[in-house]
């Protein structure tokens, strides 16, 4: 929406309702010029007030959720005996009440305050009385790591649309918008957007991997606690950041060694530990420090590659994991393919065509394994994210990386 506002030289003005009713309510009585609507098709016929639909830029199914605690959906007729928690969301009632013609029959449902389903979900994956809860898939892709007690267990209804609506009488406010959209999905922008905020999620949720991410947090990370802040704010480094790094790279075991030589914390080199003054990478300090200092290090040797903000550390985790000459590599095989060499997004795509004689032929360092970067960088934003969201959620992980959270500065990711 900020990036609507640019384009179309205007003020923005947000005002958050607690369901989509309402806002579409504000909407209709001019309080509103623009309603955002994340699954919400309202029937335009059923007003007098002249409407416009924006483009469709999304669409998920509707997802029914049970507790791991209780059975499965092992027939949609099940549900005909079943409590179901819907939130305030006219698409997922509608999904719901379809489904409930189908099946002959009226399951019981409990409806929720507002359209918002993470409060509701938090309470239900701690609470195992309640069997199914229906959700829109979309917005729950986000929240399903925070929820190790909640599955999918099937997909209802037609898609429900993400598009915007907005009061046709608000003068060239319709054709802006169109404008808008035509630009953001022909120049890569919307793509971009997709790829910084969901890129990383996997499709499904590995929990073992998270259980054992939430137990290293509680039972290891508080070692390393002090070194973590210190080291991040001496080389200007938002400290979730490098906690993520370290425990991609050793699960927070000092001791670590891969099959190619490195060890330690930060899985340092020995070249790199040398260059960097390390006298043992397996002295915590010692390697936290010299990581943090590294991935600086990159971050500044990137300045003059015209890569900014949160692209750049992505470039910079790329580096630490491939070497910078690979990343340089990289971007030049994002020029030759006429890609933008500054996005994440790009780089992506094109790293894994160095592993590919057509390509490394024509490079400075030749041969990297591109695929392994790809992965490497997008676990360790998995990690940050999951560690973010640990960080303010109810649960005993926060107490131990609140400490290290909202300490971000200009130079680490927004």
């Amino acid at each position: 929406m900020d990036e609507f506002v640019d384009y179309a030289g205007t003020e923005l003005d947000i005002k958050a309702y607690p369901t989509h009713a309402l806002a579409f309510e504000a909407l209709t009585k001019g309080k509103a010029d623009i309603m955002l609507a994340t699954g919400f098709n309202p029937d335009l016929n059923s007003t007098s007030t002249p409407l416009i639909k924006g483009p469709v830029y999304e669409q998920n199914p509707a997802a029914m959720l049970h507790h791991i605690r209780k059975f499965e959906l092992r027939t949609p007729f099940e549900l005909c005996d079943q409590n179901v928690f819907i939130p305030e969301h006219s698409g997922l009632k509608k999904t719901f009440n379809s489904l409930s013609e189908q099946l002959g029959c009226t399951p019981t449902i409990i409806s929720g305050e507002n359209s918002s389903h993470l409060e509701p979900l938090l309470q239900y994956n701690n609470n195992k009385t309640m069997r199914f809860h229906l959700v829109e898939s979309g917005t729950f892709k986000p929240v399903r790591p925070f929820l190790h007690k909640l599955r999918i267990t099937d997909h209802f209804g037609d898609d429900l649309e993400y598009r915007w609506y907005m009061r046709e009488d608000v003068h060239g406010l319709g054709q802006a918008v169109e404008d808008y959209w035509h630009l953001v999905t022909t120049n890569g922008t919307l793509e971009d957007l997709q790829e910084k905020y969901f890129g990383f999620i996997p499709e499904e949720t590995d929990f073992y991997d998270l259980y054992s991410l939430r137990k290293d947090i509680r039972e290891k990370l508080p070692i390393y606690h002090n070194y973590i802040i210190k080291s991040a704010g001496k080389y200007n480094i938002d400290p979730l950041l490098l906690t993520a790094v370290m425990y991609q790279e050793s699960r927070f075991d000092p001791f670590a060694r891969s099959k190619t030589g490195v060890r330690g914390l930060m899985q340092l080199t020995n070249d790199t530990a040398q260059l960097l003054g390390l006298t043992s990478r397996l002295d915590p300090r010692q390697a936290i420090n010299g990581g943090a200092r590294y991935l600086r290090f990159l971050w500044d040797k990137l300045e003059s590659r015209d890569v900014d903000g949160w692209d750049r550390w992505l470039f910079t985790l790329a580096a630490y994991n491939q070497g910078l000459g690979h990343v340089y590599d990289a971007i030049d095989i994002a020029k030759y393919t006429s890609k933008h060499p500054g996005t994440w997004r790009s780089l992506k795509q094109v790293f894994p065509l160095l592993t590919r004689p057509k390509y490394h032929s024509k490079t400075k360092h030749g041969y990297t394994r591109g695929y392994e970067a790809v992965d490497y960088v997008d676990s360790i934003r998995y990690y940050y994210y999951i560690m973010n969201g640990l960080a303010i959620l109810p649960g005993l992980e926060a107490n131990y990386l609140a400490p290290l959270a909202g300490r971000t500065t200009g130079t680490t990711p927004d």
